[in-house]
């Protein structure tokens, strides 16, 4: 399920927090109250254990604003579609999320060009009431942002 140890734009976002709120401002327009920091929280607190197998998110990140409370936000960076994974255990990763981390919690999607009509895809988490729609950014997007490097630093981690 996870997207492989090495995936550069994973190591990015471990090595660049501020980078993930630049990317939800620039690329899906959230308007954050600033300051605002990203920081890398344990992403066993997505884990859970189904099927005989354990699943975890690929990243975690609190989302902190100074004097203000914080949300958080898993990450997975999938290789190729996997439907199971999209339908049941992304929407268990943010809710275990808020749970542990005791707030609201929601997950970020970075995928091919390809593949964000499907990332995006409403899901239908139990009897078509309750339903979870992952927030998506294309690896290209993030790239490009990345090595813009002119985002507004007062944004820090």
């Amino acid at each position: 399920m996870c997207a492989s140890p090495v995936d550069p734009v994973l190591d990015l976002l471990q090595r660049r927090p501020e980078l993930l709120i630049v990317a939800l401002h620039r690329l899906l327009g959230w308007e954050l109250e600033q300051p605002a920091r990203a920081e890398a929280v344990d992403v066993g607190d997505t884990q859970l254990y189904a099927y005989g197998h354990e699943w975890a998110a690929d990243l975690a990140f609190a989302l902190r604003r100074v004097g203000g409370p914080s949300t958080w936000l898993a990450i997975v960076a999938p290789q190729a579609r996997e439907e199971q994974a999209r339908a049941y255990l992304w929407p268990c990763y943010a809710a275990l999320l808020g749970l542990r981390r005791g707030g609201p919690a929601g997950l970020l999607a970075i995928v091919g060009d390809e593949d964000v009509g499907w990332a995006r895809q409403t899901i239908a988490c139990g009897f078509g009431a309750l339903t979870f729609t992952p927030l998506v950014v294309t690896r290209a997007a993030l790239l490009a942002l990345a090595e813009d490097g002119g985002w507004d630093m007062s944004v820090r981690t």
